[in-house]
């Protein structure tokens, strides 16, 4: 069974469909979060910033878990998956998150996020590398408009 098998299902419309509406959400909160990071750092580091959030993050998961199956699902997760869910965890929620904070604290939110936001450029190389993911001429026109666009706001 290869990756991309294991990722679109039969349901794949339905799953397309759902998966452009959590995009949107998501770039409506990440839209949403930076005036509210900024505003909360004005008087705490960024490290104690990061703190706060991970573990209220980690209080309401807690709950979460216990009272869905997703507990469950932790408990039988592989080394593999354990191993690169963390590593995720400490490349984007404690790096990526510092770096992000000390750049708001120390910079203008409307500059930091347009340059924190070319991620997509780096996420659509790891992909084609790590992912084998196919690099179509759609893909590659979208890639450079939202890096354009970036730039236009940076």
């Amino acid at each position: 069974m290869s990756l991309k098998s294991t990722i679109y299902d039969e349901g794949g419309d339905v799953m397309e469909r759902q998966g452009l509406l959590f995009a949107l959400l998501a770039t409506f909160l990440w839209g949403m979060a930076p005036v509210v990071e900024k505003l909360g750092l004005v008087r705490i580091s960024s490290l104690a910033g990061i703190t706060i959030r991970s573990v209220s993050i980690a209080l309401i998961l807690v709950v979460v878990a216990i009272l869905t199956s997703v507990g469950k699902e932790i408990v039988r997760a592989d080394a593999k998956t354990l191993i690169l869910i963390i590593g995720s965890g400490i490349i984007a929620g404690l790096l990526g998150m510092w770096s992000y904070f000390e750049a708001m604290k120390r910079w203008e939110a409307s500059r930091v996020v347009p340059i924190v936001g070319a991620y997509p450029l780096l996420a659509f190389i790891f992909s084609l590398i790590f992912l084998g993911e196919q690099l179509t001429m759609q893909k590659a026109i979208g890639v450079i408009l939202v890096v354009g666009g970036i730039m236009l706001l940076g």
